[in-house]
Protein backbone atom coordinates (compact mmCIF):
# COMPACT_ATOMS: atom_id res chain seq x y z
CA UNK A 1 0.00 0.00 0.00
CA UNK A 2 1.45 3.07 -0.75
CA UNK A 3 -0.06 6.94 -0.18
CA UNK A 4 0.61 9.54 -2.30
CA UNK A 5 0.61 12.82 -1.06
CA UNK A 6 -0.27 15.48 -4.24
CA UNK A 7 0.98 18.80 -2.84
CA UNK A 8 4.33 17.79 -0.66
CA UNK A 9 5.27 21.60 -0.62
CA UNK A 10 1.83 22.48 1.02
CA UNK A 11 1.73 22.64 4.87
CA UNK A 12 -0.19 20.33 4.97
CA UNK A 13 1.11 18.37 2.83
CA UNK A 14 4.44 17.69 4.92
CA UNK A 15 1.92 17.08 7.92
CA UNK A 16 0.35 13.83 6.17
CA UNK A 17 3.98 13.22 4.89
CA UNK A 18 5.98 12.99 8.17
CA UNK A 19 2.48 11.71 9.86
CA UNK A 20 1.85 8.69 7.80
CA UNK A 21 5.80 8.06 7.20
CA UNK A 22 6.22 8.05 10.93
CA UNK A 23 3.88 5.66 11.53
CA UNK A 24 5.55 3.46 9.07
CA UNK A 25 3.74 4.18 5.50
CA UNK A 26 5.47 4.03 2.11
CA UNK A 27 4.40 7.30 1.11
CA UNK A 28 5.29 9.20 -1.69
CA UNK A 29 5.43 12.89 -2.37
CA UNK A 30 4.72 14.91 -5.13
CA UNK A 31 5.59 18.17 -5.66
CA UNK A 32 4.75 20.63 -8.79
CA UNK A 33 7.71 21.84 -10.54
CA UNK A 34 8.01 25.29 -9.33
CA UNK A 35 10.38 26.83 -7.08
CA UNK A 36 9.17 26.30 -3.95
CA UNK A 37 8.67 22.83 -4.99
CA UNK A 38 12.40 22.27 -5.86
CA UNK A 39 13.29 23.33 -2.91
CA UNK A 40 10.92 21.24 -0.39
CA UNK A 41 11.95 18.43 -2.50
CA UNK A 42 15.72 19.14 -2.32
CA UNK A 43 15.42 19.47 1.07
CA UNK A 44 13.84 16.22 2.24
CA UNK A 45 16.03 14.22 -0.85
CA UNK A 46 19.14 15.83 0.83
CA UNK A 47 18.13 14.84 4.50
CA UNK A 48 17.16 11.69 3.81
CA UNK A 49 13.95 12.32 5.38
CA UNK A 50 11.84 14.85 7.09
CA UNK A 51 11.89 16.67 10.39
CA UNK A 52 8.71 16.65 12.03
CA UNK A 53 8.40 19.72 14.71
CA UNK A 54 5.77 19.39 17.68
CA UNK A 55 5.15 21.57 20.41
CA UNK A 56 4.41 19.79 23.76
CA UNK A 57 1.35 17.56 23.56
CA UNK A 58 -0.71 15.32 25.90
CA UNK A 59 0.34 12.47 23.69
CA UNK A 60 4.17 13.44 24.88
CA UNK A 61 5.35 13.18 20.71
CA UNK A 62 8.59 14.41 20.50
CA UNK A 63 10.05 16.31 17.94
CA UNK A 64 12.05 13.95 15.98
CA UNK A 65 13.76 13.32 12.47
CA UNK A 66 11.76 10.85 10.41
CA UNK A 67 13.76 9.27 7.39
CA UNK A 68 12.68 7.90 4.34
CA UNK A 69 12.49 3.67 4.40
CA UNK A 70 10.69 1.00 2.44
CA UNK A 71 9.11 2.53 -0.67
CA UNK A 72 9.09 6.01 0.27
CA UNK A 73 10.22 8.70 -1.70
CA UNK A 74 9.29 11.89 -2.99
CA UNK A 75 9.07 13.52 -6.65
CA UNK A 76 8.16 15.98 -9.07
CA UNK A 77 7.53 13.39 -11.76
CA UNK A 78 3.45 13.15 -11.97
CA UNK A 79 3.47 10.36 -14.26
CA UNK A 80 5.43 8.10 -12.17
CA UNK A 81 3.26 9.33 -9.35
CA UNK A 82 0.65 8.16 -10.37
CA UNK A 83 1.37 5.15 -11.32
CA UNK A 84 2.62 3.75 -8.44
CA UNK A 85 -0.01 5.03 -5.27
CA UNK A 86 -3.28 3.36 -4.14
CA UNK A 87 -4.44 6.61 -2.67
CA UNK A 88 -3.91 10.14 -3.12
CA UNK A 89 -4.45 13.08 -0.93
CA UNK A 90 -4.64 16.49 -2.14
CA UNK A 91 -3.77 18.95 -0.22
CA UNK A 92 -3.48 21.87 -1.65
CA UNK A 93 -5.95 24.56 -1.44
CA UNK A 94 -9.57 24.19 -2.61
CA UNK A 95 -8.91 26.95 -5.90
CA UNK A 96 -6.37 24.18 -7.41
CA UNK A 97 -8.11 21.30 -7.33
CA UNK A 98 -9.80 21.33 -10.75
CA UNK A 99 -6.30 21.75 -11.97
CA UNK A 100 -4.98 19.53 -9.79
CA UNK A 101 -7.67 16.49 -11.10
CA UNK A 102 -7.22 17.86 -14.32
CA UNK A 103 -3.64 16.70 -14.35
CA UNK A 104 -3.76 13.67 -12.41
CA UNK A 105 -6.42 12.69 -15.13
CA UNK A 106 -3.49 13.66 -17.85
CA UNK A 107 -1.33 11.48 -15.66
CA UNK A 108 -3.45 8.39 -16.44
CA UNK A 109 -5.22 7.98 -12.56
CA UNK A 110 -8.80 7.54 -14.24
CA UNK A 111 -7.87 4.34 -15.72
CA UNK A 112 -6.38 2.83 -12.26
CA UNK A 113 -9.44 4.21 -10.68
CA UNK A 114 -7.32 5.51 -7.51
CA UNK A 115 -9.60 7.07 -4.92
CA UNK A 116 -8.36 10.92 -4.34
CA UNK A 117 -8.96 12.54 -0.93
CA UNK A 118 -9.89 16.30 -0.57
CA UNK A 119 -7.86 17.75 2.35
CA UNK A 120 -10.25 19.91 3.04
CA UNK A 121 -12.92 19.85 0.21
CA UNK A 122 -14.37 22.88 1.36
CA UNK A 123 -18.55 23.15 -0.02
CA UNK A 124 -20.07 21.32 -3.13
CA UNK A 125 -16.74 20.51 -4.97
CA UNK A 126 -17.01 16.88 -6.22
CA UNK A 127 -20.33 18.11 -8.89
CA UNK A 128 -17.46 20.38 -10.61
CA UNK A 129 -14.29 17.37 -10.46
CA UNK A 130 -17.03 15.08 -12.13
CA UNK A 131 -17.15 16.62 -14.76
CA UNK A 132 -13.43 16.08 -15.75
CA UNK A 133 -13.08 12.46 -13.84
CA UNK A 134 -16.33 11.35 -15.05
CA UNK A 135 -19.96 10.26 -13.26
CA UNK A 136 -18.99 8.93 -9.75
CA UNK A 137 -15.25 8.55 -9.31
CA UNK A 138 -14.43 7.49 -5.92
CA UNK A 139 -13.90 11.25 -3.96
CA UNK A 140 -13.38 11.38 -0.15
CA UNK A 141 -14.44 15.22 1.08
CA UNK A 142 -12.85 15.90 4.24
CA UNK A 143 -14.51 18.62 6.09
CA UNK A 144 -11.47 19.87 7.46
CA UNK A 145 -7.50 19.13 7.44
CA UNK A 146 -6.72 16.68 10.04
CA UNK A 147 -4.18 18.99 11.28
CA UNK A 148 -3.28 22.14 13.02
CA UNK A 149 -0.04 22.87 11.06
CA UNK A 150 2.44 25.21 9.61
CA UNK A 151 5.73 24.51 7.68
CA UNK A 152 8.29 26.36 8.70
CA UNK A 153 11.44 24.84 6.68
CA UNK A 154 11.38 23.43 3.04
CA UNK A 155 12.75 20.08 5.22
CA UNK A 156 10.38 20.12 8.04
CA UNK A 157 6.45 19.45 8.91
CA UNK A 158 4.74 21.83 12.06
CA UNK A 159 2.11 19.45 13.28
CA UNK A 160 0.45 22.08 16.16
CA UNK A 161 -1.74 19.65 16.72
CA UNK A 162 -3.79 16.49 15.42
CA UNK A 163 -7.77 16.99 15.31
CA UNK A 164 -10.08 15.09 17.78
CA UNK A 165 -12.72 13.50 15.19
CA UNK A 166 -13.80 14.76 11.78
CA UNK A 167 -16.59 14.24 8.95
CA UNK A 168 -15.45 12.60 6.02
CA UNK A 169 -18.03 11.92 2.85
CA UNK A 170 -17.68 8.81 0.62
CA UNK A 171 -18.78 10.28 -2.91
CA UNK A 172 -18.73 7.98 -6.20
CA UNK A 173 -17.91 4.00 -6.32
CA UNK A 174 -15.63 2.55 -3.66
CA UNK A 175 -14.40 -0.67 -3.73
CA UNK A 176 -14.42 -2.43 0.07
CA UNK A 177 -11.13 -3.02 -0.23
CA UNK A 178 -10.91 1.31 -0.71
CA UNK A 179 -13.32 1.90 2.11
CA UNK A 180 -11.01 -0.39 4.65
CA UNK A 181 -7.36 1.55 3.46
CA UNK A 182 -9.38 4.96 4.34
CA UNK A 183 -10.46 3.29 7.54
CA UNK A 184 -7.24 2.58 8.88
CA UNK A 185 -5.55 5.77 7.43
CA UNK A 186 -7.55 7.50 9.49
CA UNK A 187 -9.30 6.03 12.38
CA UNK A 188 -10.68 9.38 13.76
CA UNK A 189 -12.52 9.98 10.94
CA UNK A 190 -16.37 8.90 10.63
CA UNK A 191 -17.25 7.96 6.68
CA UNK A 192 -20.46 9.38 5.59
CA UNK A 193 -22.31 8.72 2.18
CA UNK A 194 -24.24 12.16 2.68
CA UNK A 195 -22.40 15.07 1.14
CA UNK A 196 -23.72 17.62 2.88
CA UNK A 197 -22.93 16.74 6.11
CA UNK A 198 -18.75 18.20 4.66
CA UNK A 199 -20.32 20.61 2.48
CA UNK A 200 -22.36 21.84 5.02
CA UNK A 201 -19.59 21.20 7.96
CA UNK A 202 -17.42 23.85 6.10
CA UNK A 203 -16.34 25.25 9.20
CA UNK A 204 -13.52 27.68 7.87
CA UNK A 205 -16.35 29.56 5.21
CA UNK A 206 -17.97 30.89 8.94
CA UNK A 207 -14.29 31.67 11.02
CA UNK A 208 -12.31 33.20 8.28
CA UNK A 209 -13.75 35.59 5.34
CA UNK A 210 -15.42 37.81 7.70
CA UNK A 211 -13.00 37.56 10.30
CA UNK A 212 -10.50 38.98 7.69
CA UNK A 213 -12.96 41.66 6.33
CA UNK A 214 -14.05 43.06 8.79
CA UNK A 215 -10.32 43.51 10.13
CA UNK A 216 -9.37 43.70 6.95
CA UNK A 217 -7.65 47.79 7.96
CA UNK A 218 -6.18 46.61 11.27
CA UNK A 219 -4.48 43.15 9.67
CA UNK A 220 -3.15 45.73 7.15
CA UNK A 221 -1.72 48.07 9.68
CA UNK A 222 -0.37 45.33 12.15
CA UNK A 223 1.97 44.45 9.05
CA UNK A 224 3.07 47.68 8.04
CA UNK A 225 4.41 48.42 11.47
CA UNK A 226 5.62 44.75 11.61
CA UNK A 227 3.45 43.72 14.74
CA UNK A 228 2.12 40.22 14.68
CA UNK A 229 -1.74 40.43 14.25
CA UNK A 230 -3.72 37.03 16.26
CA UNK A 231 -6.06 36.26 13.84
CA UNK A 232 -8.48 34.61 16.35
CA UNK A 233 -7.90 35.97 19.44
CA UNK A 234 -7.27 39.46 18.39
CA UNK A 235 -9.67 39.34 15.67
CA UNK A 236 -12.68 37.61 17.29
CA UNK A 237 -12.11 36.84 20.80
CA UNK A 238 -11.65 40.83 21.54
CA UNK A 239 -14.03 41.85 18.99
CA UNK A 240 -17.61 40.77 19.84
CA UNK A 241 -18.98 42.51 17.11
CA UNK A 242 -17.10 39.93 14.69
CA UNK A 243 -17.97 37.34 16.41
CA UNK A 244 -21.84 38.20 15.96
CA UNK A 245 -21.74 38.67 12.40
CA UNK A 246 -19.99 34.89 12.60
CA UNK A 247 -22.47 33.42 14.42
CA UNK A 248 -25.56 35.29 12.06
CA UNK A 249 -23.21 33.25 8.64
CA UNK A 250 -23.53 30.34 10.94
CA UNK A 251 -27.28 30.28 11.52
CA UNK A 252 -27.39 29.95 6.73
CA UNK A 253 -25.77 27.70 6.75
CA UNK A 254 -27.76 25.73 9.70
CA UNK A 255 -30.96 26.71 8.04
CA UNK A 256 -29.79 25.27 4.75
CA UNK A 257 -29.11 21.92 6.79
CA UNK A 258 -32.36 22.29 8.13
CA UNK A 259 -34.14 22.91 4.88
CA UNK A 260 -32.64 19.99 3.44
CA UNK A 261 -34.32 17.66 6.19
CA UNK A 262 -30.53 17.09 8.05
CA UNK A 263 -30.53 17.52 12.00
CA UNK A 264 -28.66 20.16 13.03
CA UNK A 265 -26.96 21.39 16.73
CA UNK A 266 -27.27 25.26 17.19
CA UNK A 267 -30.10 26.65 14.94
CA UNK A 268 -31.59 28.79 17.07
CA UNK A 269 -35.71 27.56 16.54
CA UNK A 270 -34.12 24.42 17.73
CA UNK A 271 -30.79 24.34 19.33
CA UNK A 272 -30.94 20.80 21.18
CA UNK A 273 -28.62 21.95 23.49
CA UNK A 274 -30.39 18.89 26.37
CA UNK A 275 -29.35 16.31 23.90
CA UNK A 276 -25.51 17.83 22.99
CA UNK A 277 -24.73 17.97 26.86
CA UNK A 278 -26.18 14.32 27.62
CA UNK A 279 -24.16 13.53 24.38
CA UNK A 280 -21.09 14.95 25.48
CA UNK A 281 -20.95 13.85 28.80
CA UNK A 282 -21.25 10.17 27.88
CA UNK A 283 -17.99 10.84 25.86
CA UNK A 284 -15.66 12.38 27.97
CA UNK A 285 -16.72 9.99 30.62
CA UNK A 286 -15.73 7.21 27.97
CA UNK A 287 -12.65 9.31 27.50
CA UNK A 288 -11.65 9.68 31.25
CA UNK A 289 -11.22 5.96 31.54
CA UNK A 290 -8.53 6.39 28.63
CA UNK A 291 -6.67 8.79 29.65
CA UNK A 292 -3.29 8.42 27.98
CA UNK A 293 -3.69 5.72 25.68
CA UNK A 294 -4.31 7.62 22.58
CA UNK A 295 -5.62 4.84 20.07
CA UNK A 296 -8.24 3.80 22.50
CA UNK A 297 -9.44 7.58 22.71
CA UNK A 298 -9.17 7.82 18.87
CA UNK A 299 -11.65 4.74 18.79
CA UNK A 300 -14.16 6.18 21.48
CA UNK A 301 -14.34 9.66 19.40
CA UNK A 302 -14.71 7.81 16.33
CA UNK A 303 -17.60 5.45 17.66
CA UNK A 304 -18.87 8.89 19.11
CA UNK A 305 -18.82 10.92 15.63
CA UNK A 306 -20.29 7.83 13.74
CA UNK A 307 -23.55 8.51 15.94
CA UNK A 308 -23.60 12.30 15.33
CA UNK A 309 -22.90 11.98 11.51
CA UNK A 310 -26.34 12.78 10.19
CA UNK A 311 -26.06 16.15 11.96
CA UNK A 312 -24.56 19.25 10.90
CA UNK A 313 -22.84 21.39 14.13
CA UNK A 314 -23.25 25.04 14.98
CA UNK A 315 -19.62 26.85 15.26
CA UNK A 316 -19.77 26.76 19.22
CA UNK A 317 -20.61 22.72 18.49
CA UNK A 318 -17.70 22.37 16.29
CA UNK A 319 -15.16 23.49 19.01
CA UNK A 320 -16.79 20.87 21.78
CA UNK A 321 -15.95 18.15 19.30
CA UNK A 322 -12.70 19.34 17.81
CA UNK A 323 -11.00 20.72 20.41
CA UNK A 324 -12.04 19.91 23.07
CA UNK A 325 -13.65 23.08 24.62
CA UNK A 326 -16.45 21.81 26.31
CA UNK A 327 -20.04 23.65 25.22
CA UNK A 328 -21.72 26.95 27.76
CA UNK A 329 -25.23 26.82 26.79
CA UNK A 330 -25.61 31.02 25.75
CA UNK A 331 -22.50 31.59 25.29
CA UNK A 332 -20.78 33.62 22.37
CA UNK A 333 -18.94 32.60 19.50
CA UNK A 334 -16.23 35.16 20.20
CA UNK A 335 -16.17 33.98 23.92
CA UNK A 336 -15.70 30.30 23.00
CA UNK A 337 -13.03 31.41 20.65
CA UNK A 338 -11.29 33.00 23.40
CA UNK A 339 -11.36 29.81 25.98
CA UNK A 340 -9.84 27.36 22.64
CA UNK A 341 -5.97 26.92 23.53
CA UNK A 342 -5.01 26.15 19.99
CA UNK A 343 -5.98 29.80 18.91
CA UNK A 344 -4.24 31.61 21.07
CA UNK A 345 -0.49 31.47 19.61
CA UNK A 346 0.55 31.05 15.99
CA UNK A 347 -2.70 31.78 14.45
CA UNK A 348 -1.79 34.61 12.41
CA UNK A 349 -4.19 36.05 9.08
CA UNK A 350 -3.14 33.95 6.08
CA UNK A 351 -4.37 35.45 2.32
CA UNK A 352 -5.93 32.08 1.96
CA UNK A 353 -9.03 33.07 4.14
CA UNK A 354 -9.69 35.22 1.17
CA UNK A 355 -8.51 33.57 -1.83
CA UNK A 356 -9.71 30.21 -0.65
CA UNK A 357 -12.52 30.20 1.45
CA UNK A 358 -14.64 32.81 -0.24
CA UNK A 359 -14.77 31.37 -3.72
CA UNK A 360 -14.94 27.54 -2.37
CA UNK A 361 -17.24 28.32 0.95
CA UNK A 362 -19.36 31.48 1.23
CA UNK A 363 -20.28 31.70 -2.72
CA UNK A 364 -21.63 28.46 -2.92
CA UNK A 365 -22.59 28.78 0.73
CA UNK A 366 -24.80 32.08 -0.51
CA UNK A 367 -26.18 30.13 -4.10
CA UNK A 368 -27.60 26.73 -1.70
CA UNK A 369 -28.76 29.75 0.24
CA UNK A 370 -30.69 31.40 -2.69
CA UNK A 371 -31.84 28.23 -4.20
CA UNK A 372 -33.54 27.35 -0.90
CA UNK A 373 -34.77 30.67 -0.29
CA UNK A 374 -32.96 31.20 3.11
CA UNK A 375 -31.98 34.90 3.76
CA UNK A 376 -28.51 35.67 2.98
CA UNK A 377 -27.44 39.43 3.22
CA UNK A 378 -24.97 39.15 6.11
CA UNK A 379 -23.20 36.68 3.93
CA UNK A 380 -23.43 38.43 0.89
CA UNK A 381 -22.15 41.71 2.50
CA UNK A 382 -18.78 40.13 2.88
CA UNK A 383 -18.52 38.71 -1.02
CA UNK A 384 -19.53 42.20 -1.82
CA UNK A 385 -16.48 43.52 0.48
CA UNK A 386 -13.89 41.04 -0.97
CA UNK A 387 -15.26 42.36 -4.82
CA UNK A 388 -14.59 46.08 -3.64
CA UNK A 389 -11.15 45.38 -2.14
CA UNK A 390 -10.00 42.78 -4.74
CA UNK A 391 -11.67 45.05 -7.69
CA UNK A 392 -12.70 41.87 -9.08
CA UNK A 393 -16.32 39.31 -9.14
CA UNK A 394 -15.40 36.62 -7.37
CA UNK A 395 -19.31 34.78 -7.50
CA UNK A 396 -18.24 34.50 -11.65
CA UNK A 397 -14.97 32.71 -10.98
CA UNK A 398 -16.26 30.59 -7.21
CA UNK A 399 -18.17 27.61 -7.07
CA UNK A 400 -21.37 29.64 -7.81
CA UNK A 401 -23.53 26.40 -9.33
CA UNK A 402 -25.52 27.82 -11.57
CA UNK A 403 -24.48 25.26 -14.00
CA UNK A 404 -26.15 22.57 -11.62
CA UNK A 405 -30.08 22.33 -10.86
CA UNK A 406 -31.81 22.63 -7.97
CA UNK A 407 -32.63 18.44 -8.24
CA UNK A 408 -28.99 18.16 -9.26
CA UNK A 409 -28.18 19.92 -6.18
CA UNK A 410 -30.01 18.28 -3.64
CA UNK A 411 -29.66 14.80 -4.92
CA UNK A 412 -25.97 15.29 -4.53
CA UNK A 413 -26.10 16.66 -0.76
CA UNK A 414 -28.34 14.11 0.07
CA UNK A 415 -26.08 11.28 -1.57
CA UNK A 416 -29.21 10.14 -3.64
CA UNK A 417 -26.64 10.14 -6.60
CA UNK A 418 -24.65 7.56 -5.42
CA UNK A 419 -27.30 5.24 -3.79
CA UNK A 420 -25.39 1.98 -4.38
CA UNK A 421 -21.44 3.32 -4.80
CA UNK A 422 -20.04 1.12 -2.03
Amino acid sequence: MKIGIYGLSSQSGRAYFADLLGRGYDVIGYTRNSHHGAEVLSAIVAQGGIFLERPENMNHEQSRFIPLSGQSRVTDDLTAFVSDVDLVIITLPSIYHQESVEALRDANIVARNIPIILSPSRSVATPYLWQTLGPNYPIVCFSTCPYSCKAPKAGTAYIKRRKRTWLSSLEGHFTLEQVKLIQELFPQTSLSTVPALTSLNNIGAIFHCATYIMNYDRIVQYAAKGQPFSFYVDGIAHRPEVGDVLEEIDQVRLKIADRLGIQTFGLRENSRENVWARLIAGLRALESEHPDEIYELRKIRKSFIDYMNSCVFSAQHWLDITYGVERIEGESLCDAIGRTPTYQSNSVPQERYLTEDIPTGLVPLESLSRMFDIECGVLSRIIDKYDELSGGNIRETGRNLREFSKQYITDYLLGNLNKDGI
